[in-house]
């Protein structure tokens, strides 16, 4: 049987069909199987009882898990996870599901799942799943930590890269400067993470997706409990000024730094390019938060630090300077 690897289908080629998409979906499943059936958990694919489609199943022990499987071009929404949920609610009581992605998920579909009465879900993301493939972690582990995490803090989504960050090289001990920055979404961490290229850091840092605005405070709780490193946090506009006083509240008791901005990342970068810069970058596509980070290349950064006191402080906390090209 073919072996396939989830890098060798990240990037579609040129002049791409939509049945290269179909396959890769297929291709997708097939790989999930294969990493399921490699640590014996019994998988089982395409299932539709009484008429009602589901990707999949399998079990660890007595317990048992379904499985819903997406690649899709953008963000998976809060619908979809809705839907999955109500496709687990119907089963055996106990019954996870556990919803795979290399679509990520939208800022606001993992917030929209802490509002229900019964958390039954755990959620992988790209990062996770590519964590998986290339040997980092088993399934199996990840699986755990999910659901331990899922237990302690009643959150669907644990990013499998703040799991590394609980232990740290002697060398990064001593050179007591290492810092995991939180944002809300795999969306913002690619716009951040192209802000800070920007920059010459001293600091060994990683940007990392809590998975939605609501979700921050419990992840950066956690980190503060088990991990070595520092943690910074940027919080964008919440919905409603209640929401946004309670969860900048618990960051704040919490002792992490926290960056709070009046706009979303997109709208705040957007601020600091120029009028020529700016009729340049519109004329493009934006999808996907492209846009925001086309504006995270060209903003101006003396401007941006002066009018963000707070990102400017965290910019002197992680030794940055900006790179002169």
């Amino acid at each position: 049987m073919e072996k396939y690897e989830l890098k060798e289908w990240l990037e579609p080629p040129e002049n791409t069909t939509k049945q290269w998409f179909q396959q890769r979906g297929r291709v997708f499943e097939h790989i999930l199987n294969q990493m399921l059936s490699n640590e014996e958990m019994n998988p089982r694919t395409s299932m539709r009882p009484n008429g009602e489609e589901i990707d999949g199943s399998f079990a660890i022990g007595n317990n048992f898990f379904l499985i819903e499987a997406k690649w899709h071009a953008s963000p998976i929404p809060a619908s979809s996870l809705y839907s999955f949920k109500g496709k687990v609610d119907g089963k055996l009581i106990g019954t996870i599901g556990v919803f795979f992605s290399m679509s990520d998920y939208s800022k606001d579909a993992v917030d929209a799942l802490l509002s229900g009465k019964e958390l039954n879900l755990i959620l992988f993301g790209r990062t996770d799943l590519l964590l998986i493939d290339s040997g980092k972690i088993s399934m199996r582990e990840a699986i755990t930590v999910k659901l331990r995490y899922a237990a302690d803090y009643g959150q669907p989504y644990y990013p499998l890269d703040t799991y590394f960050s609980k232990t740290t090289s002697e060398q990064s001990k001593a050179s007591g400067n290492n810092w995991i920055v939180l944002v809300e979404s795999e969306q913002d961490v690619r716009i951040i993470e192209t802000l800070f290229e920007r920059f010459n850091f001293e600091a060994q840092l990683k940007v990392v997706p809590a998975g939605g605005q609501l979700a921050m405070s419990s992840l950066a709780e956690y980190l503060t409990k088990y991990s070595s490193m520092d943690v910074a946090a940027i919080l964008t506009p919440m919905h409603g000024p209640d929401i946004q006083d309670e969860q900048e509240k618990q960051l704040r008791e919490i002792g992490i730094d926290l960056v709070v901005l009046r706009h979303n990342l997109e709208g705040w970068l957007e601020s600091y390019v120029s009028a020529q810069e700016y009729n340049t970058l519109s004329m493009l596509t934006n999808r996907n938060g492209k846009m925001a980070r086309r504006f995270a290349r060209f903003a101006n950064l003396e401007k941006l630090l002066d009018n963000t006191p707070a990102f400017n402080q965290l910019i002197c906390k992680l030794g940055a300077t900006i790179h002169r090209q």
